[in-house]
């Protein structure tokens, strides 16, 4: 198969797609990439117009999308991110398309946003031969909408190499915590501060390390001091998510909703517990601890008990295996030839031995 991967940003080929197309191309099959800006690990074509978030000029990259896939001869592309996978759809490209979903664009439908991206969904589906799901809510809007053959779904996601998140240790000393994503107005990175203020008033010997970039960062480096809770909680910025959690006993996390949360997955690998809200994405990661949404003091309560009757100290019994990326890449190549021509396209296998 000659296989097109498309997202929005470079970025974010290399974080999820790396092992992943060099276990297709280690079967003989040929892989493309695409995205709106260069990617670092790999050689991409960048479709001028395409960027991570809606704007006037994203029609430029209809005609870039058609071209691309015409001289990359593909026979089948699988898009990821939501600007994307809509463009991609719209461009009327030869090839058939196949939505990778990372997590459908809405939550419990109570925002005008949550009501618009439905409906754009459902009028894209036509024009898509195929869906990749993450998440049990996800699963369940494409099976009202959409034909089971022409749906695979991926429970532990586009997974890890598990190389990179060896399991380690639990530390020594008081409790740590860390938060680890983008300060954005989804990853609600205040309720983490919410939470850390109630482990305070508590009496709790803790130190939360939050983890990432964004808008909020500094906002939330100047509540950190006005909360008095300098020196118990930092936000120095982006750094190595493995090293983080291997440091902590738990991962913190707040977001509003998820695809599914790839750092509680690494957290899982690695051997760390995750304390969340129960919402959609995050509900699906094995063993979270999880609070109705945006409880903070429940969960503050939670990993109290857990740290002291000893829980959060204990080793964490978990078959990491399920997470090894292996699964995801065997699975879309299999489903890969149902929307295209089996017979031109069969390659040359060739060994890989950490494929079945």
């Amino acid at each position: 198969m000659r296989i097109g991967l498309l997202a929005s940003t470079g970025g974010m080929l290399d974080s999820f797609f790396i092992e992943i197309a060099e276990s297709w191309r280690s079967r003989g099959h040929t892989v493309s990439f695409g995205a709106g800006t260069p990617m670092v690990s790999a050689q991409a074509t960048v479709i001028p117009g395409l960027s991570r978030r809606p704007d006037p000029r994203m029609v430029r990259a209809l005609a870039g999308l058609r071209h691309w896939s015409d001289r990359e001869d593909l026979d089948v592309i699988v898009t990821n991110s939501a600007t994307a996978s809509a463009l991609v759809r719209l461009a009327g490209t030869r090839a058939p398309v196949v939505y990778f979903c990372h997590g459908l664009h809405w939550n419990e439908a109570h925002s005008i946003g949550d009501r618009i991206w439905p409906v754009i969904e459902r009028m894209l589906l036509p024009r898509t031969a195929g869906v990749i799901s993450l998440n049990s809510d996800d699963r369940r809007w494409f099976a009202r909408h959409l034909d089971g053959s022409r749906h695979l779904h991926l429970p532990a996601g586009v997974g890890l190499d598990l190389a990179d998140y060896p399991i380690r240790e639990l530390p020594d000393g008081p409790l740590r915590l860390c938060w680890i994503g983008e300060f954005s107005t989804r990853k609600r990175p205040h309720l983490a501060l919410d939470t850390a203020s109630e482990l305070y008033r508590r009496g709790t010997d803790f130190h939360l390390e939050m983890l990432g970039e964004g808008t909020f960062r500094t906002q939330i480096r100047a509540e950190i001091a006005d909360r008095g809770l300098a020196g118990i909680v930092t936000a120095e910025g982006p750094g190595d998510a493995a090293a983080a959690l291997s440091r902590s006993h738990a991962l913190l996390h707040t977001a509003q909703w998820e695809g599914l949360p790839r750092v509680m997955l690494e957290s899982l690998s690695i051997g760390r517990r995750s304390y969340a809200f129960d919402v959609k994405g995050v509900r699906d990661i094995p063993l979270a601890q999880l609070t109705a949404d945006g409880d903070s003091p429940g969960l503050a309560a939670r990993i109290v008990a857990d740290w002291d009757s000893g829980r959060l100290r204990e080793p964490l019994v978990f078959d990491r295996a399920v997470l090894d990326y292996s699964h995801a890449a065997t699975g879309i190549r299999q489903f890969l030839p149902t929307f295209i021509d089996v017979a031109s396209t069969t390659p040359t296998a060739q060994t890989d031995p950490h494929v079945e």
